[in-house]
């Protein structure tokens, strides 16, 4: 019986997909896949009430009429009819793939319909491979960090062979395990070259092996990389697959080979290069009109064909849509700008992103415990004197949080196998030097604390360390978990100190640099799992994927969006386990990081936004720049952009960061005091709802007085969120054209709760007075570390707070932000005042009183009629 449920089930999942390209409704796709897949049983005795429970079951789990989410994209031109996903029925390598995620990595079929849908627009972007007229297509997919980017362009590979693509070239990252770990994928998904031990086959191979006429030919191997020595004479006309490294050696070996096949053989052939990790390396950072090597050499690998296609997948685009649009030379051709497309792959079901871990919401009421764990003194004073390679031997001992790091990743395996999650991969990162030499000395000293753990928790239950694991388990992760949505199964601590004994066994400690012949090698242990703390720096930072990653110990920083994000190799798929994932790190670079994640955010939502509106890519280049936080990339990358102003259309900006000095409280309270004295026979007190807060609204407020405050009112100069003097001179644009001249101002009146353990706090403006102040950053005591020059208080607006303004009832029932503040006249703004409530810790080092405590505001701004192009170019190179 089970024989005939899997040949019933392979037959309706094959016929539906592929039917489902072309019919009019899930529902009939469905409706002739079950009718086929019952032909195919019906010689075998199979009741009829158990042919209808199956039919059930596939509508279930195929999600028959469950709509996906629709790829956004961004194009310059309209689409090209030539690619229709009709092509693909019955299409051998993409249907062979597709049956592969199905019923060998058992994903969803939500996950494989959206790489379907997002795979096909990228091939409506692409050129004919079988029109002979040349083409240059150049587009960019953008992904998220560690969300299955390699998935789908493996998907787009399969696709690109199955409609007329000979020779596919991946450039795949700056380093060799990368490289590798991309070859081995592609030969198992793609090429299905790859068997096992016993000589079975493994990856798509195990769904159809390969017949003459689907033979994919490779110039590279898992060993070997494109060489100055050509292994023999592959025929280009036939299928070929590269896998590269973005290396100046490999890429002009490459070129030289490709020009000689095609002087050899005429070649005239059509190829699609996709470039994994796009900003990194292959961007021209040259300051002159040579280019820089791995540019220029990309660039003349694709001036070898007449027919070909560039796509670029990243994270981060910022680099490669500030590339010169215009730029072009004789021998390298036009530069990677992506001026053809743009393709948002859709944040996966699972993917833990920057919302998981971050507030990106900017709600002070986020119930959600922090998995950040900022480090001290002891820590930081270890990593802080550092500097150079021969600073190595300064770095003497584990300090303790990173000793208690490595134990938080003891109790994660332990407890993921004790919630049935045995035999898979389990990381931890740790990443504080980009230096080789020191990473050396962390790996020696993690090492010898690593021996003494294991060798107590296997020998001396009544150990120091061992009590402390038992508290860390206790105190720290039950209530974490506790705390976290969704019920999350609990363990005593003899089940978890029993599991300890075993699993403790199995950790391994790696060194992941070129000085090491330690190799995150997954694949090798994927039947019985990877337990590894891998001590490494830049090569861990991009890529290369940490599998079951759950413990990070992390010290470098960068303002720049890219490279910071891209060093977060915390984002992926973490099901069943997230609640235990931590991250150790420096309050600066956390505060950085959640910053960065409400910018990603926000930009994607632009990106979704503008797609649906049919806007160009350039018309996103726009909107990202003008983006009001930190620097995109660097500024060699930059400099095609001249950005002059921000837009704050569509936002809400408030104060989080502040100077940790009294004279910047002193001077925003007395010209605060100033403001409301003014509108003081203007307020009237409201509450909103049943909510305890109580607001002082002014409305009507002409927009000089608001102009006046704001210009007065002190931000913290290197702040990275909001910025006055960039404020004032938006809001003094928009008047011109009529928008912002009429603003409601609000202060906003504090009642504390029990669990701050606060008392009321009154505050005294002059004339005007409130019963307390706002309890704000009580969570944010964990980002502020004593002696820094500045306060992160986190966010300052409560739920729905920006909105008081609005018709409640209009908005009760809606979610998406963006949408409210459309419900604002482009006239109005809405000023919201927080006088902050100084007994908080993070305010300690201050001495407040009820005539002085820390100004809060926060601005939110309706929709503009803002021509963009009249404030700044986005690129200097587009006229």
């Amino acid at each position: 019986m089970n024989e005939a449920r899997g040949l019933f089930e392979q037959t309706f999942a094959t016929n539906y997909m592929n039917l489902k390209s072309f019919l009019s409704s899930q529902e009939k796709a469905a409706e002739q896949a079950l009718e086929l897949a019952r032909l195919v049983i019906q010689g075998q005795i199979v009741e009829a009430s158990l042919i209808e429970q199956w039919s059930l079951e596939m509508y279930m789990k195929y999600n028959v009429n469950l709509d996906i989410i629709k790829t956004p994209v961004l194009r310059l031109d309209e689409v090209s009819y030539w690619y229709s996903p009709k092509l693909l029925l019955g299409a051998f390598f993409w249907t062979r793939y597709r049956d592969y995620l199905i019923r060998i990595k058992h994903w969803d079929q939500e996950a494989v319909d959206s790489i379907d849908d997002s795979t096909n627009e990228i091939m409506r972007s692409l050129g004919n491979p079988n029109e002979i007229h040349s083409f240059d297509k150049r587009g960019l997919v953008l992904g998220y960090v560690q969300s299955g980017k390699t998935a789908n362009f493996t998907g787009l590979i399969n696709k690109a062979y199955d409609v007329g693509y000979k020779l596919v070239i991946v450039l795949s990252g700056v380093h060799n395990d990368l490289r590798a770990q991309t070859q081995l994928r592609l030969d198992e998904e793609v090429i299905g070259s790859r068997v096992d031990r016993e000589g079975k086959p493994v990856g798509v191979a195990q769904i159809y092996t390969n017949t003459a006429e689907h033979i994919i030919s490779t110039w590279t191997t898992v060993e070997r990389d494109i060489s100055s020595e050509p292994t023999g004479i592959f025929n280009l006309n036939q299928r070929t697959l590269m896998v590269v490294k973005k290396n100046s050696i490999v890429l002009e070996s490459l070129k030289n080979q490709l020009e000689y096949q095609k002087n050899l053989f005429s070649l005239d052939i059509p190829v699609l290069i996709i470039d994994d990790e796009a900003d990194q390396a292959s961007v021209d950072t040259s300051k002159d009109e040579d280019p820089k090597t791995i540019n220029k050499l990309i660039r003349q690998i694709l001036e070898v064909f007449n027919r070909k296609c560039y796509v670029g997948y990243t994270a981060t685009p910022f680099a490669n849509l500030l590339i010169s649009a215009e730029a072009k030379t004789e021998d390298e051709g036009k530069d990677l700008y992506p001026k053809d497309f743009l393709v948002g792959l859709p944040k996966p079901k699972e993917y833990c992103g920057p919302e998981e871990f971050f507030n990106v919401e900017e709600d002070a009421d986020d119930p959600r415990p922090s998995l950040i764990r900022p480090l001290r003194n002891a820590d930081i004073e270890v990593f802080t004197g550092i500097k150079t390679k021969g600073d190595a031997d300064k770095f003497e001992e584990v300090p303790p949080q990173m000793g208690e790091s490595i134990l938080a990743f003891f109790l994660t395996i332990a407890v993921r196998n004790l919630r049935g999650q045995r035999n898979k991969h389990n990381s931890m990162l740790i990443h504080t030097s980009r230096f080789k030499d020191v990473q050396s000395t962390v790996k020696d000293g993690v090492d010898k604390i690593f021996n003494e753990i294991t060798t107590q928790i296997q020998y001396n239950e009544d150990s120091k360390i061992v009590k402390a694991i038992k508290e860390l388990y206790e105190e720290e992760v039950i209530t974490t978990s506790r705390a976290w949505p969704g019920k999350i199964q609990e363990f005593n601590w003899e089940e978890v100190y029993k599991e300890l004994r075993e699993s403790s066994k199995k950790v391994r400690v790696f060194e992941i640099n070129g000085n090491s012949k330690d190799a995150l090698d997954y694949h090798r242990y994927k039947e019985d799992g990877l337990n590894v703390i891998a001590v490494g720096g830049d090569k861990l930072s991009r890529g290369l994927t940490l599998e079951g990653l759950s413990i990070t110990y992390y010290f470098r920083n960068t303002l720049m969006y890219d490279t910071l994000m891209q060093m977060g190799r915390w984002f992926g798929y973490r099901k069943g386990y997230m609640d235990l994932c931590r991250i150790y790190t420096t309050a600066e670079i956390a505060s950085n990081f959640e910053h960065l994640a409400i910018a990603m955010i926000e930009l994607r939502r632009e990106f979704d936004r503008l797609a649906k509106a049919k806007k160009t890519p350039l018309e996103y280049a726009v909107k990202m720049l003008s983006h009001p936080t930190m620097t995109l990339t660097s500024p060699l990358k930059m400099r095609n952009a001249a950005v002059s102003n921000i837009i704050y259309g569509l936002t809400l900006q408030q104060t989080r960061i502040y100077d940790n000095k009294e004279t910047f409280f002193s001077h925003n309270m007395k010209v605060t005091e100033n403001f409301i004295n003014k509108l003081s026979s203007q307020f009237t007190k409201t509450h909103i709802g049943s909510g305890k807060t109580g607001y002082y609204i002014a409305r009507e407020v002409e927009v000089n007085s608001v102009l006046k405050f704001l210009s007065e009112y002190k931000t913290r100069q290197d702040a990275d969120k909001v910025d006055s003097s960039k404020i004032v001179n938006y809001i003094q644009q928009v008047n011109e054209i009529g928008e912002l001249l009429y603003w409601t101002v609000a202060v906003v009146e504090g009642e504390p709760s029990g669990k701050s353990g606060l008392e009321k706090f009154p505050v005294q403006f002059g004339k005007f007075k409130i019963d307390s102040a706002v309890v704000r950053g009580v969570k944010a005591e964990e980002y502020n570390n004593q002696g820094q020059d500045k306060i992160d208080i986190r966010a300052i607006v409560a739920s729905r707070q920006e909105f008081i303004d609005l018709d409640q009832d209009a908005i009760k029932n809606m979610k998406d932000k963006k949408e409210m503040r459309m419900l604002r006249r482009k006239e109005n703004g809405m000023l919201l005042i927080y006088p902050l409530h100084p007994k908080v810790k993070v305010f300690e080092s201050i001495s407040f009183s009820e005539k002085m405590v820390p100004i809060g505001i926060a601005i939110s701004f309706p929709d503009s009629e803002l021509d963009v192009s009249k404030i700044y170019e986005v690129n200097k190179t587009i006229k």
